[in-house]
């Protein structure tokens, strides 16, 4: 490095984190605690990156909170079943890490961080498959936001959908309550305390302070690099990365209107979170037609892979899918935006719904994963999909943004979301669906409610699709009758919450050039690394699991580099301002 160049630092530290999300924090937090100096460049005002609009699951093997919860797992097993589900589109070697470190990291973050998980009885995406199991999905324990003092408001808040009421979490066994609480004593008692708790969380807070899921997560990983005194940047984002002799030794960073270069002396972490809100990226990488609708941020624009590729880093081409798709419909909100609404598990599945096409006809097995749903969306080119129920199965199981029990249809149909009609022929007409097609498609499902065996596409046939489905309900709980109008029908298009092409990388995160060869100094993580389940979806968490595995992964080998570069100015070396910028 020439004299130059060493006269023109800005600022030295060890690492840059390039993202605040779960992988970059997991990064910088390991990197901290290995005696490294970090810094996190964060392009938003606040922490937390989509892993704080996410339910927070987290996918591992034979954790020890998993040995805890009793579920019987191994490595051999959870190859076998990356082998029946994977395949060979992933390289062996980022195949194995995943397998073999994730428990690793997880335990390292269990005990040098806040985090806090347990292992769920939740099925892998595929359990009758060789090596499938319940428990793999880890669900991070409910966190108190009043541990963050006045850094709360640096945290991303959770999408609406997840914080009704004006931002009052909820997870699965309070929504259930919420929905029976004019029923049942103990939901009533159950209610009345979670309104308690946020109605005084009201008066001192901008929002609830219980945090759940992946606002839980977020919480944790920022309350521990609080803790660590880690120093964030918010508002700042790198625009170039500085080599020197292959090496990359550093970032130009544009931070409160003005260039700051900034020295990394071990390297640098992308860790930006993809491209969901990149259109031009998504015509490039995703399927046709191209996937427009989204759960990811919206601020995630690619910028870390365009880097990555700018000093030699390449884009994996491998796997087909380069998204985590789900279904949604459009609802308006209260300002007259439209809002996606993810169709993940709370209609599909449960038994009187079907989904069809154009032409009428079901598609797929409704009680997939909201992943091999959209897929067979694709698939049968049913571009848009409707998610058809009779008045009684809405009224019991609710359709989209409505919930059960609803008394206001009518505005909904007003607004545009839902359909209906009095007949199926009726609502055949205005959703624009061939009547015939429809018709055949609710009278073999009726069929099949009475047998309990879904001949045409299986439905309610896996431990995965009864995991989803109504466990009351009889011979299958995921198949019943479409029987007495009204008739309704909500519009599906294929969508997604995350993208997962990304650069090229080792088994340590290490980005490769395209000789296979490490780009010394720049590491990859999240969804900016290339999927290490190949873009399939296997199940829960598989997209936070592999951000912290890897985030953990690139901060220890960087923290392993032999290193002896000293700091060019050791006035640079130490920050001289807070840790972060208070909003």
């Amino acid at each position: 490095m020439n004299n130059r160049a060493a006269e023109s630092w800005d600022r030295e530290v060890d690492v840059i984190v390039m993202g605040a999300g779960a992988a970059g924090m997991t990064a910088a937090i390991v990197s901290k605690n290995e005696g490294l100096v970090p810094l996190v460049l964060e392009k938003t005002d606040q922490v937390g990156g989509t892993t704080a609009w996410s339910v927070g699951m987290m996918w591992f093997v034979d954790s020890t909170p998993m040995q805890a919860a009793g579920f019987k797992d191994s490595p051999d097993k959870a190859r076998q079943y990356f082998a029946a589900t994977v395949g060979d589109t992933v390289d062996r070697s980022l195949q194995e890490a995943y397998i073999s470190q994730g428990r690793v990291a997880l335990d390292y973050m269990l005990r040098h961080s806040e985090l806090e998980v347990a292992a769920v009885e939740y099925p892998d995406y595929s359990p009758e498959l060789a090596g499938g199991m319940f428990g793999r999905a880890h669900a991070p324990i409910e966190f108190d936001a009043r541990k963050l003092g006045p850094n709360f408001r640096n945290l991303r808040a959770p999408l609406p959908a997840f914080a009704p009421f004006g931002g009052m979490m909820l997870d699965l066994v309070d929504l259930l309550h919420f929905l029976s609480f004019t029923r049942s004593a103990r939901s009533f008692v159950h209610v009345s305390k979670r309104l308690a708790r946020y109605a005084v969380d009201r008066v001192n807070h901008h929002r609830g302070t219980r945090l759940v899921g992946g606002n839980a997560l977020a919480g944790r990983l920022y309350k521990t690099m609080l803790d660590q005194k880690i120093d964030v940047w918010l508002q700042a984002s790198a625009t170039r990365l500085i080599m020197d002799d292959g090496k990359v030794i550093g970032a130009e960073v544009t931070r409160d209107g003005r260039k700051i270069r900034v020295r990394a002396r071990r390297g640098i972490v992308i860790a930006t979170g993809g491209y969901p809100g990149n259109q031009a990226m998504r015509r490039e990488h995703s399927r046709q037609p191209t996937v427009e609708l989204g759960l990811g941020l919206p601020s995630n624009v690619g910028e870390g892979l365009r880097l990555g590729e700018s000093v030699g880093g390449r884009m994996d081409h491998n796997a087909r899918d380069t998204g985590y798709y789900v279904p949604m419909s459009l609802f308006p909100d209260k300002a007259g935006n439209m809002q996606p609404w993810g169709h993940f598990m709370l209609d599909r599945p449960k038994p009187g719904f079907i989904a069809v096409g154009k032409d009428g006809n079901r598609f797929t097995n409704e009680a997939a994963s909201y992943h091999a749903f959209t897929l067979g969306m694709f698939d049968a080119g049913a571009i848009p999909a409707y998610l058809i129920a009779d008045a009684a199965t809405v009224k019991k199981y609710g359709i989209g943004v409505i919930l059960p029990g609803s008394l206001s249809l009518r505005r909904h149909e007003k607004a545009g979301y839902l359909f209906s009609g009095r007949t199926l022929g009726e609502l055949a007409s205005r959703i624009g669906v061939d009547p015939k097609g429809l018709a055949r498609s609710v009278e073999r499902n009726n069929r099949f409610a009475k047998t309990g065996v879904d001949e045409d596409f299986g439905k309610g046939s896996s431990a995965y699709n009864r995991y989803k489905g109504d466990p009351t309900h009889g011979p299958n709980p995921c198949l019943g009758p479409i029987e007495k109008g009204s008739f309704y029908a909500v519009k599906l298009m294929p969508g997604d919450f995350g993208t997962s092409r990304g650069l090229v990388t080792g088994p340590h995160g290490e980005v490769l050039d395209d000789h296979g060869r490490p780009i010394r100094g720049l590491y990859a993580c999240g969804n900016d690394m290339n999927s290490p389940v190949g873009g399939h979806y296997i199940g829960a968490g598989i997209t936070l699991g592999p951000a912290l595995t890897f985030g953990y992964l690139a901060a220890m080998a960087l923290a392993r580099n032999d290193a002896t570069e000293k700091p060019v100015n050791p006035e640079l070396a130490s920050p001289a301002e807070p840790n972060v910028k208070l909003a």
